[in-house]
This record gives C-alpha cells, structure tokens and sequence, in this order.
C-alpha cells in the first residue's frame, strides 16, 4: 500500500512539473510572439532602426528563453529561431524588406508551435 501511495505522489509531482513547464513555455512563446509582431509592424513600415532595436530585445529575450528551455526541450528548435534571428538582423541592416519579411513570418511559426510541441499530451505518456 506504501508503495502505491509514494507512486501516486510521484506521478501528480510529474504531471503538475509538466504542466507548470508547459505553462511557461507558453507564456514566453507569447511574449516572444509580440516581440516579433512590433519588429514586423517596423519592417513593414519600414523604420529599419526600430526593428534593429527590436531584434536586439528579441534576441535578449530568446537567449535568456534558452537557458530555461534547453534544461528540457529540444535543441534544434532554438537553433532554428536563433538562425532565423541572425538572418533577420542581417536583411534588417541592409533594408531587404522582402526578406525580412520571410524571416519573420518563420520565427512567427516557430514561436507559436513552439508550446505545442512540448504540451502534455496521451500520445507522450503511452
């Protein structure tokens, strides 16, 4: 009976550290998400300054987001927005507007599935 109990205890310690992950990696993917919507409002308004500025923030923020997502998830992800963010800031420098564009519409993709792929779901568990 010991046994079962301690079992349980260790399952609903597993299930609620999911959930809080989850929950965090949620609320930074949105945060960062807006980050990227302003860059992209600069671009299209094309004030290359303010998104220079923007793109620092963002990737302040991604390399702070690493840290807490690298304990846990999966690096190609990071890798992918961080190449993304490299490529965006050099087509920002050089007023590339259409290819800024496309980079940004990736790193928008990339931060909303980004939640998604690491949710708890059955399909992980079985």
């Amino acid at each position: 009976m010991r046994s079962v109990i301690i079992t349980l205890i260790i399952a609903v310690g597993m299930v609620s550290g999911s959930v809080m992950y989850a929950s965090h990696l949620k609320e930074q993917s949105e945060m960062l998400s807006e980050i990227t919507k302003d860059i992209k409002d600069d671009i299209i308004n094309e004030n290359y300054s303010s998104a220079t500025d923007g793109i620092k923030r963002l990737d302040k923020n991604v390399s702070r987001f690493e840290k807490f997502f690298l304990a846990t998830g999966d690096h190609i992800e990071i890798d992918n927005i961080k190449t993304n963010i490299s490529e965006l800031k050099s087509y920002t420098k050089h007023k590339m507007k259409g290819d800024a564009m496309s980079k940004i519409y990736v790193l928008e993709f990339l931060f909303e599935h980004l939640p998604h792929n690491n949710q708890v779901k059955i399909g992980n568990i079985l």
